[in-house]
């Protein structure tokens, strides 16, 4: 019956349409979806494009070898790492993740950031092969004895140690070398950054916020050094939203969930991929936009599918599903226009 109506409905149609109609109907029926009826209560099931692989060889910096303890291994933050990313290359899967978040004190609203201590579980550990440093020995020694006399600052790096940011923080802002020496600006933002995590642990967001904004505007920072705190500054004012985004998600009101989304992602950017927060609820209101991109395209809405899943990548540009059927949807339209 619904077969017979379609054709019906065609033959009351121009030549011209009713040649086009057909050609879409078939053309997307290539591409495995059937117009034949609404879908509109059928549930897509979203699958991850990208499955982990584990690496055979990672080489990287590890700052640190395994400390007293028998059961952990201490990594230093790298640029460009996340939880899922550590977990991957050293325990073999990134939904360990939560494993690390248990070990180090972590919640999921928790950030990384570079020069972090994190403990990892020695079960399932794969270290790394460290990298081979090309300087014959007695180059390294001097560059090594170079270093302990001009960016050395015992004191600074044992309250670091000790985890006393504070402290260390004022020690540094005390020091008369900080407008001129960028390795002690440079432990100085590291102490502030770590004192602005443990704030956020403690829910004294403001007073990360003050921390962050008084040394900003006030202390002698180069400005690459003063833009990294900038950023903090940027990430800790945008993790005040993704609350409020996720409890939008999680009450269904996926459009106000991703305006906030949004507004943290062209604020900040990448460094939110690091925050479990923003990509836990990313990845919710994106599942529930491909859910109706998908319907809409299986109803030849190419144009309104089409609108969900640009909707998708502004916020993660890298999302797999979303790419494949822009330009699915992009190739099926310009045959159309090509008929």
């Amino acid at each position: 019956m619904n077969s017979l109506k379609a054709t019906t409905s065609i033959k009351r149609a121009p030549l011209s349409t009713g040649f086009k109609l057909l050609a879409l109907t078939a053309t997307i029926a290539l591409a495995g979806c059937s117009f034949k009826e609404d879908r509109n209560d059928v549930v897509v099931p979203i699958i991850d494009a990208t499955p982990a692989k584990k690496s055979a060889d990672y080489s990287s910096t590890v700052n640190e070898h395994a400390n007293n303890e028998s059961d952990t291994y201490i990594y230093r933050v790298q640029p460009g790492d996340t939880l899922g990313t550590i977990a991957q290359k050293y325990l073999g899967a990134s939904s360990r993740y939560t494993e690390l978040l248990t070990l180090n004190n972590l919640s999921p609203n928790d950030s990384i950031f570079v020069g972090q201590k994190l403990k990892l579980p020695t079960k399932g550990l794969t270290i790394p092969k460290e990298r081979q440093n090309s300087q014959p020995t007695k180059a390294r020694q001097e560059v090594a004895q170079q270093t302990s006399t001009t960016d050395s600052f015992p004191e600074l790096e044992s309250l670091i140690e000790a985890e006393d940011y504070n402290k260390a923080i004022q020690w540094a802002l005390n020091h008369e070398q900080l407008s001129s020496n960028s390795a002690l600006q440079q432990k100085l933002v590291f102490a502030a950054k770590a004192q602005s995590h443990q704030y956020k642990r403690q829910q004294n967001t403001a007073d990360a916020e003050t921390l962050l904004s008084g040394l900003i505007s006030e202390a002698p920072l180069s400005e690459p050094n003063k833009a990294e705190l900038e950023s903090e500054l940027s990430t800790l004012r945008a993790e005040q939203q993704l609350l409020t985004a996720k409890q939008y998600a999680d009450r269904s009101q996926f459009d106000d969930s991703y305006e906030l989304l949004l507004n943290a992602w062209n604020k900040v950017g990448k460094p939110l991929e690091e925050n479990i927060l923003f990509t836990t609820t990313r990845n919710k209101v994106s599942e529930n936009y491909h859910q109706k991109a998908l319907r809409l395209y299986r109803n030849q809405k190419l144009d309104d599918a089409l609108v969900f899943w640009k909707k998708i990548l502004a916020i993660n540009p890298n999302d797999d599903l979303a790419l494949v059927y822009q330009d699915r949807v992009k190739a099926l339209q310009n045959k159309l226009e090509n008929l």
